[in-house]
């Protein structure tokens, strides 16, 4: 919506054990899957039979199946932009926090992000070096959340094996990149990456609704439009959709604590359903007018809910092995 755009340029506060293996060949499609009962507690005793899955709504059969306890790359992702404030050591300790909970085969790498982008650490299972990186986090100024998830994805995790996964802490309020989400996503879907976010929308909002000038704004734009919406509201939910459509394609979601005690619940909420998945693979067909194939998966189980990755990229189905 471009007016709430514009309402928001003129503000500066909107300037923060063995794993189990088993062969894929090369161009099956992988499908990361969480499973919920109704009381939002992980479900680990599901079978294949239990799974149904569709490729633009045509059924395909599930080729591989397990409970995936395979070693996992996280780049723990942190924006130090500006709205970030006093917090930076609550988010250090609920990053560290969160860290411990991955075993010896995980790898972790840390990052921080405004308009610029930092590697503090790069891959380790060490945590004395991930807690001594996570000291060197400095506030930054405005934020370029687009433009770092990309570089971060290229940089960092188009390269390496196995389970691929990004973590952000962040505002979600961008304000600097040349990328959009659209870029973004492509990208991760390509590359098999899953996005978890942990969102701030609601602990920055109390604080920019506080503020005279962005209050002077909204009053001017009800005036010139007639209308009696709360465009600051309306404009951080629209923020907040973005980003559970972003994550949520990926496979990954958001989280929306609404006090900073809440973040380490949060990462450790993650944790534990990074290493609670089942993995599907299925085999795509020998053609497609689309790049991008929309996949949906289907639990016959009475159950809470379910998360997976929402497309795939279609690069053929002719086998072969790694």
């Amino acid at each position: 919506m471009p007016r709430l755009a514009w309402l928001f340029l003129c503000c500066p506060l909107l300037l923060a054990q063995e794993p189990p293996s088993f062969q894929i060949k090369a161009n099956y499609v992988k499908v990361p899957v969480s499973v919920f009962d109704t009381n939002g507690q992980i479900l680990s005793n599901l079978t294949r039979e239990h799974f149904i899955l569709l490729d633009e709504n045509e059924p395909r059969p599930i080729e591989n199946f397990l409970l995936d306890k395979t070693a996992i790359h996280v780049v723990l992702m942190l924006d130090v932009s500006s709205s970030l404030r006093e917090e930076l050591e609550e988010i250090q300790e609920a990053a560290l926090q969160f860290a411990q909970a991955f075993s010896r085969e995980d790898r972790i790498a840390i990052v921080s992000f405004s308009d610029q982008l930092e590697l503090l650490q790069d891959w380790t299972n060490n945590i004395k070096e991930l807690r001594k990186s996570l000291k060197h986090l400095e506030r930054g100024y405005r934020t370029a959340l687009y433009d770092a998830l990309i570089s971060t994805a290229h940089e960092r995790l188009t390269q390496v094996p196995g389970k691929k996964v990004i973590i952000v802490l962040t505002d979600g309020l961008d304000n600097e990149s040349r990328s959009n989400l659209d870029d973004v996503l492509s990208l991760l879907i390509e590359s098999d990456i899953s996005l978890y976010i942990v969102s701030r929308t609601r602990l920055v909002q109390p604080k920019i609704e506080q503020s005279e000038r962005v209050d002077f704004l909204n009053q001017v734009m009800k005036n010139v439009l007639h209308e009696e919406k709360d465009f600051i509201d309306l404009y951080f939910r629209e923020k907040e959709i973005s980003l559970s459509h972003l994550a949520e394609a990926t496979g990954g979601r958001v989280f929306f604590p609404e006090k900073l005690e809440d973040l380490k619940s949060s990462y450790m909420r993650v944790a534990e359903e990074l290493k609670s998945q089942y993995v599907l693979t299925f085999r795509p067909p020998a053609s497609s007018e689309k790049a991008f194939r929309t996949i949906e998966v289907v639990c016959t189980q009475d159950i809470g809910r379910i998360h997976h990755r929402k497309q795939y990229h279609w690069l053929g189905s002719e086998p072969s092995d790694h």
